[in-house]
């Protein structure tokens, strides 16, 4: 006797389920558009799908086509300017045995940047948001190796203020994607910094950072290759403070995913 999910009838089962899915997803949307509608924050236009998150398909879809023009470093992942080169000027990774490389899902602008400031406020990822996250995982160098999930931390009380990190939402939507640990406990943020300014110098934006982090339980990352996740890389300076302190504390190596990457001028 054939099991109930097994061979042809369990084939036919899961078409089943894609079929009632696609059903209830088109309610849902249709629901969205009449009893609830949505602006979007990126045009003003109306949300379509529950999929787009605080976006419309339009501004999704400018996002795509603006992600396929882009190249970006293959150490850091920002965004290079020239076609002639693999790596960015002055690469904030280059020399730096802290963090090893770092992917995002795009350039902070349009439905991503939308995307995240919704984020930190409400502790869940529309589907167009998650899609994306997992593409930056995909585009990461050496992902094969990598053993742990480290949500960015947030200061204590600024996690109070918020009642939850949005970091660790993005790493334990990739930890079940995934099937790696995510880690919340071995690295914590122990006093608050400030917000970098425009126009602060590398060495200046470190020593804001001198001390923030620490490892308080090195067990927990000792020679694992770990992974950090956070909603926007800008200079790369909280990143870089990071992974120089988890090196210390052991790992064998550290790198970072994001949602969106900031540049001052971006290819277009």
């Amino acid at each position: 006797m054939e099991k109930p999910w097994g061979g042809k009838m369990g084939e036919g089962a899961r078409k089943w389920a894609e079929q009632v899915s696609r059903r209830w997803g088109w309610i849902w949307d249709l629901g969205l558009g009449v009893l609830y509608p949505e602006e979007c924050r990126v045009c003003g236009g109306r949300v379509e799908e529950w999929a787009g998150g605080v976006a419309c398909r339009a501004c999704w879809q400018r996002m795509d086509e603006r992600r396929a023009r882009l190249r970006c470093c293959q150490r850091c992942g920002g965004w290079l300017t020239k076609e002639d080169t693999r790596t960015c000027p002055n690469c904030p990774l280059e020399g730096e045995g802290g963090l090893v490389a770092a992917r995002s899902a795009g350039p902070h602008e349009g439905a991503l940047r939308e995307s995240v400031l919704w984020l930190k406020r409400h502790p869940r990822m529309a589907r167009r948001v998650r899609e994306s996250l997992g593409t930056a995982w995909q585009l990461l160098p050496g992902r094969e190796g990598v053993e742990v999930l480290i949500p960015v931390p947030l200061h204590p009380t600024r996690e109070q203020e918020r009642g939850f990190n949005q970091a660790e939402v993005m790493a334990r939507w990739l930890g079940q994607e995934t099937g790696l640990p995510v880690e919340t406990t071995s690295l914590i943020r122990r006093r608050p910094t400030e917000r970098h300014r425009l126009g602060m110098g590398r060495r200046e934006r470190s020593r804001s950072l001198e001390g923030a982090f620490v490892v308080r339980a090195p067990r927990l990352v000792e020679g694992r290759s770990l992974l950090l996740v956070d909603d926007v890389m800008t200079t790369g300076t909280t990143a870089l403070a990071i992974g120089e302190t988890l090196r210390q504390a052991g790992a064998t190596a550290v790198r970072l995913v994001t949602l969106t990457r900031a540049s001052s001028d971006p290819a277009r």
